[in-house]
């Protein structure tokens, strides 16, 4: 019986190390064919960073430009205003001038009015002869007449004078300002037409930042164009890949209960799973999974979410440093952006155990840990729009 036994355990073994030997080579093809399609898929990733890279150059041109712009406009609308509130200023001094020319020809007129009344006395005088102190003193009846007559001369004489002086004043002061009025408006001219000369040149500036933003914005939809051809190229490896990592053999029956939170504490989530704004190009893009960031950018510990098998360990793409543990059941967790790994291909995993540092590889803004849910074997959560399913799941209903 004991002889039995031990021929039968013989038998078993041999079987094994037969099956052993068989499924070996099998599963050494798959990976040499995962590893090589994962190769690919980086290429692709690297030209699509490339483009990426491209993209965010010319958006912050982009941005530059538009805020340049709009500095611009602002600037020719305040030279427009200031154009408006000059007009404003000479049309008052224009009125002004009219009402100095009015004034002063007033002034010109009263002045010839009483030169004419004293030519007019002078000449009346002339006719009836010079009047002299003494046809005065003799024609006066007494001194104090004498005194009398000739005060009352020399009043008239002196009022004649002292009006045409005083009407000669005015009417240089009335000159004066209607000079001063011409020069100030010869200065608002000369400050409008400056004003009119930057305004013209603000809106060269503007139109010529226009044509470059027009053949910037012909460049960016040329990268976003590359992009979108990368990601369906990529899609469509991606599925490949998918397809390979589901034929490989796995002794895991998927994820049972809740998963392990897969970085040490302490942290904080800064993206969450669903439709956001890409840090990148500024559109809005898918993220099929949770971004989990260590405080103060530590490179806290990266642990298994639950028991598996690593299928791929490396470099991907935007994902950067990458690991991929298959969770059997066509359930796969992902892990990006590793500053280092600690683990390779091949290896089982258990539950919580480190298998890399937190980082910011590939198309990362700052040290934080990428997290993904894979479920090949439910319904895709969407569609892309080139083509391709998502199989990638909220990671938040795993905990």
């Amino acid at each position: 019986m004991k002889k039995w036994n031990l021929i039968r355990a013989v038998l078993m073994l041999l079987v094994a190390l037969v099956i052993f030997s068989l499924a070996a080579p099998a599963f050494a093809v798959v990976t040499e064919e995962i590893e090589a399609k994962q190769q690919e898929l980086e290429e692709i990733e690297k030209r699509r960073r490339d483009q990426k890279n491209a993209l965010e150059l010319r958006l912050n041109r982009e941005a530059a430009l538009r805020e340049e712009l709009k500095h611009l406009e602002q600037r020719v609308e305040e030279l427009r205003l200031e154009q408006e509130k000059l007009a404003v200023e000479i049309a008052m001094v224009e009125k002004e001038i009219e009402q100095a020319e009015a004034d002063l020809a007033a002034a010109e007129a009263q002045l010839k009015s009483q030169e004419d009344l004293l030519k007019l006395r002078l000449r009346a005088i002339q006719q009836h002869g010079v009047v002299s102190y003494l046809e005065v003193l003799f024609e006066s009846s007494n001194f104090p007449d004498f005194l009398t007559r000739l005060h009352s001369l020399s009043t008239i004489a002196n009022n004649d004078l002292g009006l045409i002086e005083q009407i000669k004043r005015e009417r240089d002061i009335i000159q004066a300002w209607k000079e001063e009025l011409e020069l100030t408006k010869a200065k608002l001219e000369n400050m409008r037409r400056q004003v009119a000369e930057n305004e013209q040149a603000l809106e060269s500036a503007a139109g010529e930042r226009v044509v470059i933003l027009e053949s910037l914005e012909v460049e960016i939809a040329a990268n976003l164009k590359a992009i979108n051809d990368l990601e369906k190229e990529a899609q469509q490896l991606d599925t490949l890949i998918r397809k390979l990592i589901a034929e490989a053999a796995s002794k895991f029956s998927g994820l049972q209960g809740a998963l392990q939170w897969p970085i040490e504490p302490p942290t904080w989530i800064s993206s969450n799973y669903g439709w956001r704004r890409d840090p990148f190009s500024g559109a809005q893009a898918w993220h099929g999974g949770v971004d989990i960031a260590p405080h103060n950018g530590a490179a806290n510990y990266i642990l298994a979410a639950a028991e598996g098998q690593v299928i791929f360990a490396g470099w991907n793409g935007g994902y950067g440093n990458c690991l991929m543990l298959d969770h059997g059941n066509g359930t796969v967790t992902l892990y990006a952006h590793m500053s280092s790994l600690l683990v390779g291909v091949g290896e089982v995993i258990s539950r919580g155990q480190r298998i890399a540092r937190a980082g910011t590889t590939g198309y990362s803004t700052g040290v934080h840990l990428h997290f993904e849910v894979r479920e090949y074997n439910k319904p895709p959560v969407r569609s892309y729009p080139s083509g391709g399913s998502d199989h990638r799941y909220n990671p938040m209903g795993y905990f």
